[in-house]
């Protein structure tokens, strides 16, 4: 496949690879796989040893192919803490197969302070490695503890990894590559080890990624190494946030190691939103009995020269089969009684018959498979799996351990065998009768970063709901409330309440005041609501205020305004919007919304107070002064200076860092950030 854009793949661009031969001098001969979760299910007698006889597979087939190096996508370990059983078998089978006396032909021309040890583990004059692996965190085995260590860190002090791609700082993630180069071939691999998705989705869109990149990148072949959920589409129409979209990620990449996912998609795909291609090799072994996992297992073997490169998919046939059928049995469509349990026994029984009969082929298929490819023996499973889904809508369900009992010693999980479920909606589930979302069902409440004593959650939100993602249904002010009542007071269900009669009020109010007859009209009254109660709140907010005290020369507007970004200079904008957010918030602390006495009533003493907390004065008592507002809340009206948080313009000087949601994650998102400039480029310094 020839890299870039528009350039169709060429068929004779790459040299044909013999089976057992090394590459020439300008050929790099990787061999790539992800998700190898070693350690899975090793107390299962029958199960226990299948991840490392699929991971002495791999290592075979490294050997054989003479690769100048392996990569590893994460989650190498199954667990983050492996037993030290599973950590030995590990540990001997990378120094069987990656220790030898055979010669390494790439060369680190990048700095090795990326590597923990300060050097590649080939160039440690202790020990004699023939096949560097390289490799990245996971979710499984991801660094922990009060050293911020993982399994990963011990193999790599034994020389045996070079384990690279963790980030210190989540708050500036900064991804820089491993640089090697073999004759006219230069590769640069960049790493990402696991960060939560909702996390990393919110840097992205932060610009809070950046990568380093040598002088002329064009000039080098650059992989990247992920391991984080892949964008597969939204849900309900809500956007996917716990995911990584292919558009976020930079444009002068040519290759992507996509680990996390265990569907196995060895073959390269290009990218629809990016100049790159996508290659997912899988799991090695199949933790979740779902149809994804029933294909065949495959490890990548890439060979690239220059700017081009090859992909030969390579079969693990030790990889215990999974079998399971198309389509769920549907017990209504079986005419049988639905609470004759019996009937249900034997009808299951003789489907899981017949999965066993194709399983047992399989596994002698793969069998032959293996001992055709010659080498070392490896050994092959003997019992497959079997996963049947039952519809049992309205009939009575058996217990899928009793049931698996008469399948032992023919089948690998006799006590998973049947998974029953119903189909979707409530009662027997007909098209009409289909539960709608709830707010609930997607409102999704993020973890926030670590901020400082000095940030307030007001600042927080409207920070998220400034400019162009502004709310459109939700008033800011009663969002307020709410997550004031949500953090402070350990209301757990204050944002979803304020959602839900926010959306419940706007419905009521259109249909019963819109006279709209096109959905741009109606959006446009909803709006124009949101607007009007906004405009209201702040009414209220100010209107103590200015019976109080006549306003000051310099703030004759009664009611604050957000600062127009596009008005503002450019390298302003940001601090401008922040300071904006923070008056506007500051004045809807003032004072809640005013309440009706029928709502006071009833209320009590002691903790049955308002919303807000305080308690509200009797007609007959005389008022109180007039609330004062926060400290520095006048000085930002009125125009003084406040401190910028936009970070520093020669912050990351010497390197050339890339932008990477800039460049087109969705028409809004570009708009949004069309003022705000873009961070100054250093000079380049090669490596």
């Amino acid at each position: 496949l020839k890299v870039g854009k528009g350039r169709a793949p060429p068929s004779d661009s790459l040299p044909a690879m013999a089976e057992d031969a090394p590459g020439d001098e300008d050929t790099v001969r990787i061999l790539i796989a992800t998700d190898s979760h070693v350690g899975f299910a090793e107390k299962d007698r029958v199960r226990g040893n299948d991840s490392l006889n699929t991971l002495e597979e791999v290592l075979q087939i490294a050997q054989s192919k003479h690769v100048d190096l392996m990569l590893h996508a994460g989650d190498l370990f199954h667990d983050n803490k492996p037993t030290r059983g599973c950590l030995y078998r590990t540990m001997e089978l990378l120094r069987r197969y990656c220790f030898g006396p055979g010669e390494v032909g790439i060369q680190v021309v990048s700095s090795p302070s990326i590597f923990s040890r300060g050097m590649v583990n080939y160039e440690d004059p202790n020990v004699n490695v023939q096949i560097p692996l390289f490799m990245i965190h996971g979710n499984h085995d991801d660094p922990g503890g009060d050293c911020n260590l993982s399994a990963a860190s011990l193999l790599e002090m034994a020389s045996l990894v070079n384990y690279f791609g963790r980030t210190e700082d989540l708050e500036d993630i900064i991804v820089r590559p491993v640089l090697l180069r073999k004759g006219r071939t230069q590769l640069a691999i960049y790493g990402l080890g696991n960060i939560r998705d909702e996390r990393l989705n919110r840097a992205f869109q932060a610009r809070k990624v950046r990568f380093e990149t040598p002088a002329n990148p064009e000039q080098w072949f650059n992989i990247m190494l992920l391991h984080q959920n892949r964008h597969k589409g939204n849900k309900g129409g809500v956007p996917q946030k716990s995911c990584i979209h292919e558009q976020m990620l930079p444009n002068f990449l040519d290759l992507v190691v996509w680990g996390h996912e265990h569907d196995c998609l060895v073959n390269p795909q290009e990218s629809l939103q990016g100049e790159f291609y996508v290659l997912q090799p899988g799991s090695s072994v199949a933790t979740q009995l779902t149809p994804g996992e029933c294909e065949l297992k495959h490890v990548a073997v890439i060979e690239v020269r220059a700017g081009s490169f090859r992909c030969t998919p390579e079969p693990l046939w030790s990889v215990r089969p999974l079998v399971m059928r198309k389509e769920d049995v549907n017990l209504s469509e079986l005419g049988l009684l639905r609470t004759d349990t019996q009937a249900i026994w034997n009808a299951l029984a003789s489907e899981v018959e017949t999965l066993i009969q194709q399983g047992d082929e399989e596994c002698r298929r793969r069998k032959k498979e293996l001992s055709a490819r010659g080498g070392p023996a490896v050994k092959v499973p003997e019992l497959p799996l079997i996963r049947l889904r039952v519809e049992h809508s309205g009939f009575d369900t058996i217990s899928s351990q009793t049931f698996g009992q008469q399948f032992v010693d023919r089948v690998a999980n006799p006590d998973d065998i049947l998974l029953f479920h119903r189909r979707g909606g409530v009662g027997a589930g007909t098209a009409g009768s289909r539960r709608p979302l709830g707010i609930a069902d997607v409102l999704e409440i993020e973890e926030g970063s670590s901020v400082g004593d000095g940030v307030r959650i007001q600042d927080i939100i409207y920070k998220y709901i400034d400019g162009e993602q502004n709310l459109q249904i939700l008033p800011e002010p009663d969002l307020n409330d709410a997550v004031q009542s949500f953090v402070h007071r350990g209301e757990p269900c204050a944002i979803e309440l304020f959602v839900r009669e926010a959306v419940e009020a706007t419905n009521a109010a259109v249909l019963r005041e819109s006279r709209a007859v096109g959905e741009e009209e109606i959006r446009v009254q909803i709006q124009d609501r949101a607007e009007s109660l906004r405009q209201q709140r702040l009414a209220a907010a100010v209107a103590p205020e200015a019976g109080g005290a006549a306003p000051a020369e310099g703030n004759q507007a009664a009611v604050p305004k957000r600062p127009a970004l596009q008005e503002a200079p450019p390298a302003q904008a940001g601090a401008a919007s922040q300071r904006g957010s923070q008056q506007l918030l500051t004045d809807f602390a003032v004072e809640p919304t005013p309440r009706s006495a029928a709502a006071e009533r009833g209320r009590g003493r002691g903790r049955g107070r308002g919303r807000s907390g305080s308690k509200r004065p009797s007609q007959d008592e005389p008022a109180g002064p007039p609330p004062k507002l926060a400290r520095g809340s006048l000085a930002r009206a009125s125009g003084a200076p406040a401190a910028s948080s936009a970070p520093a313009q020669g912050q990351g000087q010497g390197h050339v860092f890339h932008d990477s949601f800039a460049e087109g994650a969705t028409p809004g998102a570009s708009q949004s950030r069309a003022a705000a400039p873009a961070p100054a480029a250093a000079a380049a310094t090669p490596f």
